[in-house]
């Protein structure tokens, strides 16, 4: 496995914004279970998600919705922080 985020795995807006583009181009919504929110809050732990999802903040369009375990783990894993 690469230490980078292969954008190739995942699809990008009409605008061109990706899951690795800028703050100011995307929003990124974590879905956490319950079980997640709670070791985030009250263990202080991270936890993945159980889904993510990214929207062109340019075009206003959902262009990626992740709910595949190993690809959530993947993003998660590579992502730029």
């Amino acid at each position: 496995m690469d230490n980078y985020l292969d954008l190739s795995k995942f699809k990008q807006s009409s605008a061109g914004t990706t899951v690795d583009s800028s703050p100011d181009e995307v929003k990124i919504e974590f879905d956490y279970s319950k079980t997640g929110w709670f070791f985030i809050t009250i263990m202080g732990t991270t936890w993945h998600p159980k889904k993510i999802t990214f929207t062109c903040l340019k075009t206003g369009e959902v262009f990626e919705t992740l709910t595949n375990p190993k690809l959530i783990q993947y993003y998660m894993t590579y992502r730029r922080v």
